[in-house]
């Protein structure tokens, strides 16, 4: 007797692609549990990654919780407090496994098929005086000077897609000249003041020798491009850039062009406006007008191993916009054969980290702790980035797929949706979350 062809159909399904989700995230927690050494700390942070990927309206420890079968946060509070686990670890494996799920090949949004790697900072809205780093501060985020807390975040990008891969928390010179304050909030007495392009430069420090060598353009926004010594660290790195620069931004020693846009205004006629695409968006890609040019300085052209650099100053506009004041200004330092279609396409994928910071934040809980504590910070923002990232693995994964179906489908979200199927579907048993979730009053850990 001879067995039957298996018959399998030609589409997938989506509840088997709900199911082939849920099975990566497993493996992927099976993964991270070497980074907790205690059991019931690995069974901890699953139930925590699990439910910062659930459908719950916040995603604190009561929430978490529930979702996990706990009849109290106590568990939760443990996992972020008490417990002996390093964050930074974890951050050393999200940081890999984003690097190796949207590795593209060389087919980047960067000059020759480079990846970016964006910074930028996001808040966090926080009241009162004991959660580490909070203050009345300006944040794009919150649109304003607000009480908060400041993250400085790091997101890799490449063709496949991007995620956040790193982090550090800001804090303001009246938390650092208190030192009774910081150790109120578990702050190690060895942290001392540093601007947020110093906390960029010692991310990038550590992400770099993770990304492949030769592939890595930077992008960051005015806060961290008009610092000299930031661009300086990333050119003694040889690490090539496009930074948002202000309108005032010297360029040149020469009297009357000094400062970027009077440089610009003096020089730039109108048919030196070239239009081009700064790649792709989530609504379609992006058509600006570009003034480029080269400029004259030595320093720049001393390379080693064979290398020349070079410099540019960029003015970008909408097309048709002859108002200056809606200019945006950038300076650029990379290999000088870069063409002026490459060297757009850098600022053209800063978005990227914004795309990052939103994923983190609406689907996977990056905003809804109510830790206060240094390490508390820390520990659940490197566990939502942790969840983030795999959102962000699975919808590279699917993009690859080429069967047409479900999976072609490479929206971080839809992966997301596809991990919130109901368990009937699935034909298994009912989870706890999907029982009715009650507000709980905070914990006086404040979780």
């Amino acid at each position: 007797m001879q067995a039957k062809l298996l018959d399998v159909p030609p589409v997938v399904t989506d509840l088997e692609w709900a199911e082939e989700v849920s099975d990566q995230l497993e493996l992927l927690l099976l993964d991270v549990g070497e980074f907790f050494p205690r059991a019931d700390l690995r069974r901890r942070a699953a139930a925590c990654v699990r439910g910062l990927l659930a459908p719950l309206s916040r995603k604190n420890g009561w929430q978490l919780a529930e979702y996990g079968g706990d009849a109290e946060p106590w568990g939760q509070q443990h996992l972020l407090d008490r417990a002996r686990w390093e964050a930074d670890e974890l951050r050393n494996f999200v940081r890999r496994y984003v690097v190796a799920s949207i590795e593209d090949g060389g087919g980047g949004p960067g000059p020759g098929g480079a990846g970016v790697l964006v910074v930028d900072e996001t808040g966090f809205a926080k009241k009162g005086r004991a959660s580490a780093g909070v203050a009345r501060q300006f944040t794009g985020t919150l649109g304003g000077v607000f009480p908060c807390q400041v993250g400085v975040m790091a997101a890799w990008a490449t063709s496949r897609g991007q995620a956040l891969v790193d982090r550090e928390l800001y804090l303001p010179k009246e938390w650092t000249g208190d030192r009774a304050r910081c150790r109120a909030a578990h702050i190690p007495d060895h942290i001392a003041f540093a601007t947020k392009p110093r906390l960029a430069g010692k991310m990038i420090t550590r992400i770099v020798p993770d990304l492949p060598q030769g592939r890595v353009w930077v992008a960051a926004d005015e806060v961290y491009g008009r610092d000299g010594a930031f661009r300086a660290f990333l050119e003694e790195r040889q690490l090539p850039y496009v930074v948002n620069v202000p309108a005032d931004q010297t360029v040149l020693p020469r009297p009357g062009w000094r400062h970027l846009a009077r440089l610009v205004e003096r020089v730039a006629d109108q048919e030196d406006w070239v239009q081009l695409s700064a790649g792709p968006s989530q609504l379609d890609s992006r058509w600006w007008q570009w003034w480029v040019r080269r400029l004259p300085d030595p320093e720049a052209l001393i390379g080693t191993g064979g290398q020349d650099w070079a410099r540019w100053v960029i003015a970008r506009r909408r097309p048709g916009e002859e108002d200056p004041s809606k200019r945006d200004y950038y300076l650029a330092w990379g290999p000088e054969q870069t063409t002026v279609e490459e060297l757009v396409q850098v600022p053209g994928a800063r978005w990227r980290v914004e795309e990052g910071i939103k994923l983190a934040k609406s689907a996977a809980g990056m905003a809804d702790y109510e830790v206060r504590s240094w390490h508390g910070w820390y520990r659940h923002i490197t566990l939502a980035q942790l969840a983030a990232a795999f959102l962000a693995a699975q919808a590279a994964a699917a993009a690859n797929e080429q069967d047409g179906g479900p999976g072609a489908d490479s929206d971080p979200l839809a992966v997301l949706a596809r991990l919130a199927e109901p368990a009937a579907q699935r034909g298994g048993p009912p989870r706890p979350h999907q029982q009715q979730q009650q507000s709980r009053p905070g914990s006086p850990d404040g979780l």
